[in-house]
């Protein structure tokens, strides 16, 4: 049967993006990169700092980038290829707040803004404009580059985080990766036609549909899964 391989790297790290790839070269003709590693940190907005930009955008834009030009180097002998990038619905909208209660505040202690994740929906507008461009530069040799951008996704593997701060007073800003309450998924779900939200399958199918034979006419496109939310 199919074999996985699993590759433990960094991906801003140069030298760990070249052993992925050359790792991955090593099985056999490289046909397919799904460019789907992310960070994301919410922070009140006069809060956030140069030091988050620059991690969120190395780690969301710079790295899709580069693991994409390795990839194209084995592809490009074959004449053939496939790489999607998962982007998000806040690449093209606007974080909006409003109905989620206090769980998701407009503003917080001590009046530092609303929170937001500026220099994420920043590295995703960023990461489609980049793929339209991949796709224009790379369409001569037969490799296709799409973009993907997902809505409201909870993680199956969901948790809830401890706390980061030491001041009770102030309570640590939602992070990727916390327990979504079930009051903000239904205000969330509520926010959206079809009323619900969506499913890691609803992503990875979509995903599969890109890297598939039924799409090989399809580049430089982004296709928007969420339910809908855009649409209003």
């Amino acid at each position: 049967g199919d074999r996985a391989v699993v590759v433990e790297c960094d991906i801003r790290s140069a030298q760990d993006r070249d052993r992925l790839i050359d790792t991955a070269a090593e099985h056999g003709q490289l046909f397919a990169l799904v460019n789907n590693a992310g960070i994301a940190r919410m922070r009140p907005l006069l809060d956030e700092t140069v030091q988050d930009w620059r991690d969120t955008l190395e780690t969301n834009l710079e790295a899709a980038f580069f693991l994409a030009q390795r990839a194209v180097e084995h592809m490009r002998p074959h004449g053939e290829g496939r790489i999607v990038n998962i982007a998000s619905m806040h690449g093209i909208v606007g974080l909006n707040n409003q109905g989620l209660g206090n769980r998701a505040p407009e503003t917080t202690p001590g009046d530092r803004g609303p929170v937001r994740e500026s220099a994420y929906a920043a590295s995703k507008g960023a990461l489609i404009q980049m793929t339209r461009d991949l796709a224009a530069a790379v369409g001569r040799w037969g490799i296709t580059v799409n973009a993907i951008s997902p809505g409201n996704v909870p993680r199956p593997d969901d948790h809830q985080n401890p706390p980061t701060t030491t001041n009770p007073d102030t309570p640590r800003p939602p992070q990727l990766g916390d327990k979504m309450p079930p009051e903000v998924a239904q205000a969330l779900a509520m926010q959206t036609p079809l009323q619900r939200l969506g499913t890691v399958d609803e992503i990875a199918g979509p995903v599969s549909f890109l890297l598939s034979r039924d799409a090989t006419y399809i580049t430089g496109a982004n296709l928007v899964v969420d339910g809908g939310f855009t649409s209003w």
